[in-house]
């Protein structure tokens, strides 16, 4: 299932769904707590605590790469911010 159908089926708020939520999905990937907070600071590219879609299919992203071996980043690249995200990510860069 991907990340797009997965947050179909989760229980939303205005389009996003709650920390609470996102977490125990993640969860599931049985990354280290460690490993799971990167993801989370790396998704929640307008730091509001919640994932809207673009920010869940991010996450599940990360977590894919991160089992597949590879590090996460420390700052998320320019890529990987979905277009309707880079005027916030720039906002709170400033």
């Amino acid at each position: 299932m991907t990340g797009i159908h997965t947050f179909d089926t989760l229980p939303s708020s205005g389009g996003k769904i709650t920390g609470d939520t996102a977490r125990s999905v993640l969860m599931q990937s049985n990354l280290p707590v460690v490993a799971l907070r990167r993801v989370w600071n790396l998704s929640d590219i307008d730091k509001d605590g919640c994932l809207d879609r673009e920010e869940f299919v991010l996450a599940n992203y990360l977590v894919k790469l991160k089992l597949e071996g590879s590090e996460l980043p420390s700052t998320l690249p320019d890529h990987l911010i979905p277009p309707t995200k880079k005027e916030s990510k720039s906002d709170t860069l400033s």
